[in-house]
């Protein structure tokens, strides 16, 4: 998703890189760090679909349109 770096993600969002590989993994169920994480992702263009009809999170990866609009 995205081609963003998890490296790059933590740093912008003010968390660690193994925040985020615990998180992705369901290892860590922080709700702060997850907000931080999510709205770093939405500035960068993601949209978060909700569970719907038994389906986990949805995502529409809007980052590659908006950077193609500004070149």
């Amino acid at each position: 998703m995205l081609g963003l770096k998890q490296v790059s993600a933590a740093e912008a969002a003010g968390i660690s890189r193994r925040t985020i590989q615990r998180l992705e993994s369901g290892e860590l169920d922080r709700t702060h760090a997850s907000i931080l994480l999510q709205t770093y992702y939405e500035n960068q263009g993601v949209v978060f679909v909700r569970p719907k009809d038994g389906q986990g999170w949805g995502l529409i990866d809007n980052s590659r349109a908006s950077k193609a609009g500004q070149s």
